[in-house]
């Protein structure tokens, strides 16, 4: 999959281009700016996109305006031979720093969460002169990985940002951050994506090859999820998932233990966090199906049974929500606190392959 950071094009969001390019034609420009909505349906993509912008030079005018006397901006659209396009692109611009996640080389996996010492490095970069003397941008990704002593760390600096300076914070679940974080803040929602919307974005990044229907069926409006879905790998961790939960309430436990046994191990990064994404946005989907059209979905194989399954399980639609709401929080936990993943694993399926 093609990363944010080298994406130009955007699908969908007009909205939020037109709003984020009034600010700046207006010299109205927050100095951050939380763009928040569901995993995949480009919000890393759309930050990337106002960085570019700014760094290219969209931001550089004087005058009583970002630009001066010259017509308002509508598109934060850039040339894409810009030499600060190609930086952007492999990570190298000096006016943008980049926050995500860590590689734990003792452990070859990610680390659990974005930590205290690289927030801090944000306050060293913002005070920095620009290489250009234009902005200087900072890009969260995403906001909601970072532990409390980080989030403490990123609350002081929002309170005094220096001038000419764009923090950018992607967060998946805002209610996660602290309410004194997204206080100053601008928000940004952004919603799923039309289907058509979806198979354009996922189509332009698998360059004409057609997108699964049943991964645009899935994708909840969400390119990103689209194109997970269409990976097999990814496809086959929700479809043994699926197995599993076919057997509820009476699932066999050394299939449980072994299912959560496999994706604890540490070099099962990438198909534990598959599972969790699929995990959490399956069970949501089997919660509004369910609550809007009084039936379970039935797109997959053997979907409708594993739903049904569940809803058994739980014993109700509300039982199920509040299961739901308390494996959100648990896989929280584990992430940020790096507690044991197959327990973690286990405890979220308990409550779904056995009668409560």
């Amino acid at each position: 999959m093609r990363p944010a950071r080298e994406t130009l094009t955007l699908i969908g969001h007009g909205a939020n281009e037109r709003l984020v390019s009034d600010a700046l034609s207006g010299n109205r420009v927050p100095q951050a700016w939380l763009l928040a909505g569901p995993p995949g349906v480009g919000k890393a993509t759309f930050a990337y996109r106002m960085a570019r912008f700014l760094l290219t030079g969209g931001g550089a005018a004087a005058g009583p305006s970002l630009f001066g006397d010259s017509a308002p901006i509508t598109s934060l659209a850039v040339n894409e031979d810009h030499p600060a396009v190609r930086q952007i692109a492999v990570g190298s611009h000096p006016d943008l720093l980049v926050i995500e996640r860590e590689m734990d080389e003792k452990r070859d996996k990610m680390k659990a969460a974005i930590s205290v010492d690289q927030v801090r490095e944000i306050s060293q970069f913002l005070h920095l002169t620009a290489s250009q003397g234009g902005w200087r941008v900072v890009l969260i990704d995403s906001a909601d990985e970072m532990n409390v002593n980080a989030a403490n760390a990123l609350l002081k600096i929002l309170e005094e940002p220096p001038k000419r300076a764009l923090l950018l914070l992607v967060s998946h679940t805002p209610g996660r951050l602290l309410p004194t974080i997204r206080s100053r803040c601008r928000l940004l929602r952004f919603a799923p994506l039309l289907p058509e919307e979806v198979r354009i974005a996922a189509e332009a990044v698998l360059e004409g090859e057609p997108l699964d229907p049943i991964a645009l069926t899935l994708s909840d409006g969400a390119p990103g999820r689209a194109l997970a879905l269409a990976d097999p790998d990814t496809r086959s961790v929700l479809t043994d998932l699926l197995a599993l939960f076919r057997q509820a309430p009476k699932c066999d436990p050394a299939a449980v233990h072994g299912f959560a046994e496999k994706l604890g191990k540490a070099a099962a990064d990438a198909q534990y966090r598959s599972f969790v994404t699929q995990f959490d946005a399956w069970l949501m989907r089997v919660i509004r199906h369910s609550a809007r059209n009084g039936r379970v979905p039935n797109d997959l194989p053997g979907e409708a049974e594993a739903a049904e399954a569940v809803l058994r399980a739980a014993g109700s639609l509300d039982r199920l929500i509040e299961v739901w709401e308390k494996n959100t929080q648990l896989f929280r936990q584990t992430d940020g606190l790096n507690l044991d993943r197959k327990q973690a694993v286990l405890s979220a399926l308990l409550p779904l392959t056995q009668r409560l």
